[in-house]
């Protein structure tokens, strides 16, 4: 009987792929991690209060959920939740597009995405676009009311300034947003509970309520795989230092799982979950991936979450639990001294050990602000030291001794 050359098809709930895809985005925020849930739920509220159909609003939620899927760095995010207008924000937007305009079961939203920082003024007059226009502007709007209100969450003092934000905004009909639109929102905003829906209690009990619309549906694996580049490219934007390394970490684990004989099916599973790895690294900031100096222990202490962080993006999608766990494992070490789960022994999976490999590999094999890259036999004593210690599988380490010109070109994706 023949095998299987690839994963059978996966059944998900495409809101929750949606969620998943937002969760990753929002770790950017740092200390602010409900941006996109916001946004997503103030313009589903507003396009209810207008009347329009149920499935625009679904749209606009989605819309909303990955309106900044575009940005990745902590420094970016900081502008775009701080100024009204900001020259530069266009560029998310593109990025947003680029993301997801290829991948068919999202690429409906990246038209809205494209054009979600774009004036009014300039939106009415293109035609072409028909209702792009009004649902960018839609999440333009939703944007800007939460980037206003964001300063007055911690403290409840949202209804205090509500008037001046909702004036705030309405100086700007006509120009930034639609005139229609700008009246809709100051109607329904005149309710406290339009402001008081904005802290986080409650926009995670929206959140969860709308989970109970989505819809499950069959994806392939192919489609999968498209979706977990789309994840590694949101990750490896991260910084000019971290360019290619997911991408680098998943092809040298598949290359390394293929040369250890492992199935094509597991081949796969791996290659996706070094794609997916380092998700909760959007979540450190740029200062400290950037650092020009070795990671202070406190910084370090940060650094160990974002293992933790991928395991908790990723456990929303059941259909993929064991590479989820390959993937948020790939900082465990065969002696158990790893972080942040301290799995080792027999409970330390053998593809999670490749991933282990293949990224201090890549890492080692790439630029950092600290350091140049280092050649391969320098690598080789790295990895071989850890082996040693038992911090890294010895027989994956010597897999690496005996093809390591090409670990290093498939690890530096030069083919």
């Amino acid at each position: 009987m023949l095998q299987p050359t690839q994963p059978a098809d996966l059944a998900i709930d495409l809101r929750q792929l949606v969620i998943t895809i937002a969760h990753t985005v929002d770790l950017v925020g740092v200390d602010d991690v409900l941006h996109g849930r916001r946004v997503g739920m103030l313009a589903r509220e507003l396009a209810i209060f207008m009347g329009w159909p149920e499935a625009e609003q679904q749209l606009l939620y989605d819309a909303g959920l990955l309106h900044d899927c575009g940005v990745s760095s902590t420094r970016v995010h900081h502008r775009l939740v701080v100024d009204l207008e900001w020259s530069g924000a266009e560029e998310h937007c593109v990025a947003g597009q680029d993301l997801l305009a290829d991948f068919a079961p999202l690429a409906h939203l990246a038209p809205i995405i494209r054009y979600h920082h774009s004036r009014w003024e300039w939106l009415a007059q293109q035609t072409q676009l028909g209702d792009t226009a009004r649902f960018a502007n839609l999440i333009y709007l939703a944007d800007r009311v939460d980037v206003l209100a964001a300063p007055y969450h911690a403290d409840q003092t949202v209804l205090s300034h509500a008037d001046e934000i909702r004036s705030r905004l309405a100086a700007e009909r006509g120009c930034l947003f639609s005139p229609a639109l700008v009246e809709a929102f100051e109607k329904f905003s005149e309710g406290e509970a339009f402001w008081l829906a904005l802290q986080p209690d409650w926009v995670q009990q929206y959140q969860r309520e709308m989970e109970t619309h989505g819809k499950l549906e069959v994806i392939n694996w192919a489609q999968f795989k498209q979706c977990a580049e789309i994840f590694a490219r949101i990750i490896d934007a991260k910084s000019p230092y971290t360019q290619r390394h997911s991408r680098g970490v998943s092809r040298l684990a598949r290359h390394l799982a293929e040369r250890l004989g492992l199935d094509t099916v597991t081949c796969e599973k791996i290659e996706v979950a070094g794609l997916l790895h380092d998700i909760g690294k959007l979540q450190i900031p740029d200062e400290i991936i950037e650092g020009p100096n070795a990671l202070t222990p406190h910084e370090f202490d940060i650094m160990k979450s974002h293992s933790y962080g991928t395991l908790q993006v990723l456990k929303r999608l059941p259909a993929i639990e064991e590479i989820a766990q390959w993937a948020a494992f790939h900082h465990e070490t065969p002696d158990g001294h790893g972080y942040p789960f301290h799995i080792g022994g027999k409970a330390l999976p053998l593809e999670a050990r490749i991933i282990n490999v293949a990224d201090v590999f890549q890492a080692l094999a790439q630029e950092r602000p600290y350091r140049k890259p280092m050649q391969p036999a320098e690598i080789m004593a790295v990895l071989q030291e850890r082996a040693d210690l038992g911090r890294a599988d010895p027989g994956i380490v010597a897999l690496v001794a005996a093809d390591l010109a090409n670990c290093h070109r498939v690890a530096l994706c030069m083919d």
